[in-house]
């Protein structure tokens, strides 16, 4: 990839971002609740190794070690004094390791003190009151071989406690059980706290998720609502029902499952790391290390997945787009006995997004054990070079721990970077698609609303091909005056439905104008125009509330599985179309599946109006072509001529010989197909 695709197509991946955090915006406060919970969250989750850490090195592993002193060690060592460091005679000194900074321990392990393997229990009577503190001088009295004594403390090894009961064992070092309960609860309270706060956090989350998905869902059907023809043209039904539905899942999951988790994740990280480096820089540097090295590795399948999730995206909107138009059209795949073609069509789609899918588990099944394998390799450094660490007194036991603790917390977010990554590269692609749906033009409209409406309409040298390559319509010139009556008639695929399209403004023409009230459509508003003009195709479809809103209410509510003939249909919208009393009625092909009786109720009911509204009538019915102010003949796109039935008759042209081949198949109620162009 150049340098300059790389820029453009960072500058497209930051539109992407800018376009979905728009719609976190209205929901900001409560995207603010959600990071501040989960800020709460991960400090918790932070503290509680530490925790962990404190108790076993201030109150259950004893950290106090001997040295011997002389020379530059007994001047370092008495520079300690007060920070857990006890002079003892001959020179010899008790220092406790849990309590000296990490430059207080370079700077003792550079100066080669050498410390004895034994660990001592240090006990302070003067930490005790009243009685117990007399029962702790009576047990270091009884056992005063046992115990050494200097400035007011006595000490033992503890690998002698095992000499003393039990009795005195709990009693010498309540003061460290008193404190480590206490940490205890600190410790069960700070789970409390993760529970409450990662509840809170992930409701509000999903509950804004929620909103934004809605508003996005609201957003995007709008929008392709506006959509030109064209678009409908060139994107079947299933690859639009997927954006509206599965793109939009796909996001919403990102925000709820990744993004906000991500931040979190990303605190985490960086305040173990300021954690580890303040007890031990080098064994954290070793971490580090690790860390930047599996984020080159994610990197690098970041990179390989977001590719075949797109490739998933494509493949899954056209399985839906086969699977919607199969379903629509499964009358005509058993009338034909097509279902074994058609499935062999499905096998193949079906079969691309099976390979998408194992491309993306071949990334997924490398990418997520390689992650699992260096966090072991981790876990296991840092319990070798840690335990050496502590053997050579430069690490204390609780940090080890805190380290192996930290160790997991740190790699956990980065080994579920592989499931993270699914969900967002998948949100990347659906993000991509929908937001190119966005970034469709809505189809033009102009402003004007003329104050009168009389319903006329003229084609004036219109020209229109839908490919440019291939002319639909050539020079189409024709006048209809208002409360006129007009039909279009001519063979399969002359233009006819292609007229009534254009009229519509569901496509524009390369040259010509189309006049509706002396008034160019292009300039006149498209809810002005569609208010004024009713168009009824001979392919009908009616919304459920339409079939609902026509049965009487006694007779109860409509069952799911009723459907309407295409002849009840047909007859409910010509009805509907008539009570909407717009200036222009259209019909085409619109009594094509109606019996005579219902045909004859309809006519009358058309006929009422007959001076009032303008008709522009596509069919083939003789009855129809007799009843006309004005048969407009076109073929191949042209106009060839127009004129009465009776004239048109005399002419023995096209239309004669249309009509005469209509009069000898009278029989046939429709015996021309009328296919739309």
């Amino acid at each position: 990839m150049s340098d300059l695709e790389r820029n453009r197509k960072s500058t497209y991946d930051l539109k992407i971002l800018r376009w979905i955090l728009g719609f976190l915006g209205k929901y900001r406060g409560y995207f603010a609740l959600s990071l501040l919970l989960m800020i709460a969250t991960a400090a918790l989750e932070i503290t509680v190794p530490y925790l962990i850490k404190v108790a076993v090195d201030d109150y259950i592993y004893p950290t106090w070690s001997k040295a011997e002193g002389g020379g530059e060690t007994e001047r370092m060592l008495s520079g300690l004094e007060g920070k857990s460091v006890l002079a003892l005679v001959d020179g010899e000194f008790l220092v406790d390791f849990s309590k000296l900074s990490s430059s207080e321990k370079d700077r003792i392990e550079r100066s080669g003190v050498e410390f004895s393997e034994t660990k001592y229990i240090v006990v302070n009577p003067g930490e005790f009151e009243g009685d117990e503190k007399q029962e702790v001088l009576g047990i270091i009295a009884r056992n005063a071989s046992l115990f050494e004594r200097t400035e007011g403390v006595a000490f033992l090894p503890h690998s002698d406690l095992d000499s003393l009961s039990k009795e005195e064992v709990s009693l010498l070092r309540s003061k460290q059980t008193k404190r480590l309960g206490t940490l205890a609860l600190y410790v069960v309270l700070s789970v409390i706290g993760i529970f409450v706060f990662t509840s809170a956090f992930t409701y509000i989350l999903h509950y804004s998720g929620q909103k934004i998905m809605h508003d996005m869902r609201n957003h995007t059907l709008s929008h392709i609502l506006s959509l030109p023809q064209q678009y409908f043209d060139q994107n079947p039904v299933g690859r639009i029902t997927t954006r509206v539905t599965n793109d939009v899942n796909a996001i919403n999951e990102m925000y709820t499952s990744v993004l906000i988790h991500f931040i979190k994740d990303i605190i985490i990280i960086i305040g173990t790391l300021v954690i580890m480096f303040r007890m031990n820089v080098g064994l954290t540097l070793i971490i580090v290390g690790l860390t930047v090295f599996l984020t080159f590795t994610v990197s690098i399948f970041r990179m390989k997945l977001r590719l075949v999730y797109r490739e998933i995206r494509r493949t899954i909107a056209k399985l839906n787009a086969f699977v919607a138009e199969s379903m629509r059209g499964i009358v005509l795949l058993k009338l034909y006995g097509k279902e074994e073609r058609n499935f062999e069509k499905f096998w193949e789609v079906n079969r691309e997004n099976y390979r998408a899918n194992i491309r993306q588990l071949w990334v997924y099944v490398i990418f997520r054990p390689s992650i699992e394998y260096v966090g072991i390799a981790a876990t296991g450094i840092i319990l070798w070079y840690g335990a050496i660490r502590v053997m050579n007194l430069d690490l204390s036991l609780g940090a080890l721990l805190a380290f192996l603790y930290y160790v997991r917390m740190i790699f956990k977010p980065i080994q579920e970077l592989s499931e993270k990554f699914n969900v967002f590269q998948s949100a990347v692609a659906a993000s991509e698609n929908l937001y190119d749906t966005l970034a469709e033009k809505p189809e033009a409209t102009g402003s004007m609303v003329p104050a009168t409406t009389e319903g006329t309409l003229e084609f004036r040298g219109v020209w229109f091909s839908y490919n440019e390559r291939e002319w639909v319509l050539k020079d189409a010139s024709f006048a209809i005056g208002p409360g006129q009556s007009a039909a279009l008639v001519g063979i399969t695929g002359a233009g006819k439905t292609t007229i009534v399209n254009l009229i519509l403004k569901f496509y524009k023409p390369q040259r010509g104008e189309i006049l509706f009230n002396g008034v160019n459509v292009e300039e006149l508003s498209n809810e002005y125009l569609r208010s004024n003009v009713t168009a009824i195709f001979q392919d009908l479809f009616l919304f459920e509330k339409d079939v609902s809103d026509e049965r009487d209410e006694r007779d109860g509510p409509a069952p799911e599985t009723q459907r309407l003939s295409s002849g009840q249909t047909q007859a409910r919208s010509i009805e509907k179309a008539v009570r909407k009393n717009s200036k222009l009625l259209i019909m085409d092909e619109a009594t094509s599946h109606l019996d005579a009786e219902t045909e004859e109720r309809i006519q009358g009911i058309i006929r009422k109006n007959a001076g009032a509204q303008t008709r522009l009538i596509i069919t083939h019915k003789l009855s129809t072509l007799k009843n006309v102010d004005n048969v407009i003949v076109i073929h191949k796109g042209v106009v060839v001529e127009q004129g009465t039935h009776e004239k048109l008759l005399e002419n023995e042209s096209i239309y004669y010989t249309l009509y005469e081949f209509l009069r000898k198949t009278a029989a046939d109620p429709d015996p021309l197909p009328s296919a739309s162009t």
